[in-house]
């Protein structure tokens, strides 16, 4: 099960005892700890005679060649799984760069299959933030649900906290990190204090109301809106 706190602050789940496998050099939201070396799985089978009689038999009239597709999903089956076993051996919990290469012919019965990769070891990057187009949906994701649950940003300590820049535009009244530029929509409640809606103040002990800004983890105030 993986814990919903570590979904809002976009840390990936342990990979426990399991083998993440990717063709790419890297997996997102993971950092790579350790490089084991380089890892393969090889396997080669062959049909016995009868079947690659009927088989070669089929190229005349047509139709798939059954036994040669299990054949090479066979093969293929068992070189990863012998991949998977060398990188657990070596204390890797991931392959990468990962790669089939086929060197058979599938008319004579026969199917050699190497699977390899480069074993490494990875662990979740605390509070992950991707980048891009995700990046974006992420932080449309955490303004609109956290509802003031700001616990998992990382906590930074100020003697005073710098004032956030009050803009306005078409109407509506905004507030600016004085850090990365990120806006927050301020409003007034019924006594005239300013706050940020779904967000709460961090600080009960310096005047104002003071939050953390969700990009980039600044601990800021936000300005009485005259």
């Amino acid at each position: 099960m993986i814990n919903r706190e570590d979904l809002l602050s976009g840390t990936r789940p342990e990979v426990g005892h399991r083998i993440l496998v990717t063709e790419k050099e890297n997996f997102q939201g993971y950092e790579i700890m350790d490089y084991k070396g380089m890892v393969w799985g090889i396997s080669m089978r062959s049909k016995d005679f009868v079947q690659d009689f009927f088989m070669g038999f089929k190229q005349f009239i047509g139709g798939e060649l059954t036994s040669y597709t299990e054949l090479s999903d066979e093969s293929r089956k068992r070189a990863l799984e012998r991949l998977l076993d060398s990188a657990r051996k070596l204390g890797a919990n991931a392959v990468i760069n990962f790669r089939f290469e086929i060197i058979n012919s599938t008319y004579a019965g026969n199917a050699e299959i190497v699977a390899y990769g480069n074993a490494v070891v990875i662990r979740p990057i605390k509070n992950y933030v991707p980048t891009g187009g995700l990046g974006n949906i992420l932080a449309e994701f955490v303004d609109a649900y956290t509802a003031g649950k700001t616990n998992f940003l990382p906590e930074k300590t100020y003697e005073e906290s710098p004032e956030g820049q009050i803009l306005e535009n078409a109407g509506f009244r905004f507030v600016v990190c004085p850090t990365c530029g990120t806006k927050y929509k301020v409003d007034v409640d019924e006594s005239g204090k300013s706050h940020i809606r779904g967000l709460e103040d961090v600080d009960d002990a310096e005047p104002g109301m003071q939050i953390y800004c969700l990009k980039c983890g600044t601990k800021f105030t936000i300005p009485e809106v005259k």
